[in-house]
């Protein structure tokens, strides 16, 4: 397989740094971003194929596209954009501000949006590209706790949904992973008490529970971001699953599918005779 070329947002920690270093050590080039070039370990600033870009993923959709478009002159395409860049904020309804609503769209919904967009004009004049989305369990089933981040992963898929079938005319493939929880610094963060807003008596407090589950995390980040790649690339065990859109990572994430499939089928049954009485 030729050099591919690899646009991923939030590649200084987590996943997104592991698919870089993966993608790296196969040859690619990797156009990384990050809010800081500070925030890049030491050892990929030195990398070659390593192209690092410094951006907010709540720069204005004008930047993104600008920024985007220098990486296409440099590079000469991107062949794959993962829009990796997110966090999870906790809380109740009524526990999460407007402030924190916000912006927590604005990362998850609102900056993968901004690169998405940038990225499809390239793609549809080269003819090719795989647009990766990463979403999370909470996409599929929406758990006690995080109403918000729910929310904003739900919006992601349902983007998602819709726009792979515009652009697979384009030959432009668009997946969404959707990782359970895994051994990452994602809930790092809770453990300091950051992304979990104030707790308001008689709600489970979110910041408690998820602190004791940080470093206990079921999933495995190495088998994870393997698993990435090859959904990426068509290769390993994603072989021949090119027009698969959704792809659950984990036990536990699996188990919140094989739960909302169970939800689904239950409501179709008990609502279908409403559903069936509204026609004309």
């Amino acid at each position: 397989m030729a050099p591919l070329v690899w646009f991923v947002t939030g590649a200084n920690t987590g996943f997104g740094l592991m698919l870089a270093d993966l993608a790296l050590s196969r040859g690619d080039t990797v156009i990384a971003t990050a809010r800081s070039l500070s925030k890049f370990p030491e050892y990929l600033t030195k990398k070659p194929n390593a192209d690092l870009v410094e951006t907010e993923v709540t720069a204005s959709a004008a930047s993104i596209s600008r920024l985007v478009g220098a990486a296409v002159e440099r590079h000469g395409r991107i062949d794959i954009l993962v829009n990796n860049a997110g966090f999870g904020h906790f809380g109740s309804v009524e526990e999460v501000s407007e402030e924190e609503s916000r912006y927590q769209f604005d990362v998850n919904f609102f900056g993968l949006l901004n690169f998405t967009r940038a990225v499809i004009p390239h793609m549809r004049k080269q003819g090719s590209g795989v647009i990766v989305q990463l979403s999370s369990g909470v996409g599929i089933l929406g758990p006690q706790g995080a109403p918000i981040y729910t929310a904003s992963k739900f919006a992601v898929e349902g983007l998602s949904e819709a726009m792979t079938h515009e652009l697979k005319p384009f030959g432009i493939r668009v997946h969404v992973v959707e990782p359970g929880v895994f051994r990452t610094d994602f809930l790092k963060s809770i453990a300091h008490g950051e992304n979990v807003s104030r707790h308001v008596e008689g709600y489970a407090d979110m910041g408690t529970l998820l602190s004791t589950l940080h470093e206990k995390q079921p999933g495995n980040p190495e088998a994870g971001v393997q698993r990435i790649y090859e959904i990426a690339t068509g290769t390993g065990l994603a072989t021949g699953l090119e027009d698969q859109l959704r792809f659950p990572l984990g036990s536990d994430c699996y188990s919140m599918l094989e739960a909302k499939i169970r939800m689904l089928k239950e409501t179709a049954e008990k609502a279908k005779s409403i559903a069936l009485s509204t026609d004309y």
